[in-house]
């Protein structure tokens, strides 16, 4: 009988290895190729934790893909509004409560887009290439005077806003702003890998979640209650102890400025990780409910509104702080630890900055605290500065509208052309600006947007620079959470017209 044995040699060996490394090596490969071209299906999904000016790139990224990811009811119209940094004055989560509050039957979904230094040529080129994903149905265009000047497509495209915009698209577009060969490179690249598109907003990311987690593990443990003014009112959160009790009776009141400022407020209940439940609330006065607890070692109810209001924007009294419910019976000092338990993402959405930079003051003394930050030596003055001095410098030349004002145009008709409702909106200034607007040019800039609303079918143009005071303001053209507030139903009125314009052409 015939028999062999089979000898495996060093060579032999090494022969088998190479094989192995060549079958293996491109996996990695094939890996990072799979998650860079399913990136924008996974990334978008993890919450973001910081407020928008932490980082705004990320903000307006991370909030177009959240327009792309989630789908419209059928019978709900799609509000997008956007602009530059003066969009901070349209709170979507406001408005969209304000308009379902009156017209349940035909919904709204309320979103906002919000860049720092973009401009209606930036934003044309955004909706060249992004609309078919976003679909806006009624869109919210606001301006500033401010944003006309200096156009960004007459200059070097700015790094910051580049990088939001889709990269081919600004390619084509701004090819021959594009000073360097290597800028160019940069935008081919990112058009064809997300990962090198988005590694700023990826590199935010991580960080981000690295703070989280160091806040997390350095918060407190506490068990006791949290988020009471002295006053008997609360916080946004609110945390109640509740005993070895089955069961708790909450009695609250709703204040009616409440309901007038936010159109209806939704309390959520839980304890211990436990998800207890929401209660609506669409009419103000007190109220009484019953809140069956679960068995839990941690017997601490928390509550959390879904907005809050303001005394001062209510015209009520000067009290600027976001308050929540009026409670019957509050806890003893003893039982209120006073600090919030870290929850997890720490930012939400409808949370509003109360930030006042002139701090609560109104009339003689906000002018002298405004004349004193106007004539300061700091970043903040000197930027406050120029920002007058380029308006007053337009005061009296003859109004020409090329430029941005060309590119406005141009995005209003491409818009428009799609069949979207429009709403432009000049958004409010300080009056102690200056009287830059007693001019030629204002009055040029102001008939441009009237003859706009009037050539293009479902256009609507409102001015409202003159419509709040001064301390609603916390710089020129930038108004504080008091200002937010008072405006919120003014764009609720616009957003119901658009949709009744929407609605009579079908």
């Amino acid at each position: 009988m015939f028999s062999a044995t089979l000898q495996t040699t060093p060579a032999s060996r090494g022969s088998a290895g190479a094989s192995l490394r060549e079958v293996w090596a491109p996996v990695p490969l094939l890996l990072l190729l799979l998650l860079d071209l399913t990136f924008n299906l996974y990334f978008w999904r993890i919450p973001k934790l910081t407020s928008p000016s932490e980082d705004w790139g990320y903000q307006f990224l991370f909030d177009t893909h959240r327009l792309e990811r989630e789908k419209s009811d059928d019978k709900a119209l799609r509000v997008l509004a956007f602009a530059s940094s003066v969009s901070g004055a349209f709170d979507p989560y406001q408005i969209q409560t304000l308009v379902n509050a009156t017209h349940p039957s035909r919904p709204v979904e309320v979103y906002r887009l919000m860049k720092p230094g973009i401009k209606p040529s930036d934003y044309r080129i955004f909706f060249k290439g992004e609309q078919g994903a976003i679909r806006p149905q009624i869109a919210v265009v606001l301006f500033n005077f401010q944003d006309f000047l200096n156009p960004s497509f007459e200059r070097e495209l700015k790094a910051d806003v580049q990088n939001v915009l889709p990269p081919w698209t600004t390619l084509r577009e701004r090819h021959t702003y594009i000073p360097t060969v290597s800028e160019k490179l940069d935008l081919l690249l990112a058009s064809t890998s997300n990962f090198y598109r988005y590694r700023r907003p990826i590199r935010s990311c991580v960080q981000d979640h690295i703070r989280a987690l160091i806040a997390w593990l350095r918060s407190a443990r506490s068990s006791g209650g949290y988020g009471f003014y002295p006053d008997g009112y609360t916080r946004q959160w609110f945390g109640l102890p509740a005993g070895p009790a089955a069961a708790l009776d909450l009695e609250y009141d709703i204040a009616p400025e409440w309901i007038r400022q936010r159109g209806q407020v939704t309390l959520g209940f839980s304890m211990g990780g436990h998800v207890i439940g929401n209660q609506i609330e669409t009419a103000p006065g007190w109220k009484t409910i019953h809140v069956q607890l679960p068995a839990t070692r941690k017997r601490v109810l928390h509550v959390a509104a879904d907005s809050t209001w303001n005394p001062r924007a209510a015209g009520l009294s000067e009290d600027v702080r976001l308050l929540g419910v009026r409670l019957r019976a509050t806890p003893p000092s003893s039982a209120i630890k006073g600090k919030q338990p870290y929850r997890y993402p720490p930012i939400d959405k409808r949370d509003m900055s109360p930030f006042l930079r002139m701090g609560s003051a109104t009339g003689d003394e906000f002018v002298k605290r405004w004349q004193a930050a106007l004539e300061a030596k700091t970043d903040f003055g000197t930027r406050f500065r120029a920002w007058r001095d380029s308006k007053l410098r337009m005061r009296d030349q003859m109004f020409e509208p090329t430029g941005e004002y060309a590119e406005m145009r141009r995005l209003v008709a491409d818009l428009s052309a799609q069949g979207i409702s429009i709403v432009l909106v000049n958004t409010p200034e300080s009056p102690l600006i200056g009287d830059y607007r007693n001019g030629p040019y204002y009055r040029g800039y102001l008939q441009f947007f009237q003859d706009l609303a009037q050539q293009y079918p479902h256009v609507r143009f409102y001015d409202l620079v003159a419509a709040l005071p001064a301390e609603d303001f916390n710089d020129p053209i930038h108004v504080n959470h008091i200002g937010v507030i008072k405006l919120g139903p003014v764009f609720a009125d616009m957003v119901r017209a658009a949709a009744a314009d929407l609605g009579a052409a079908r």
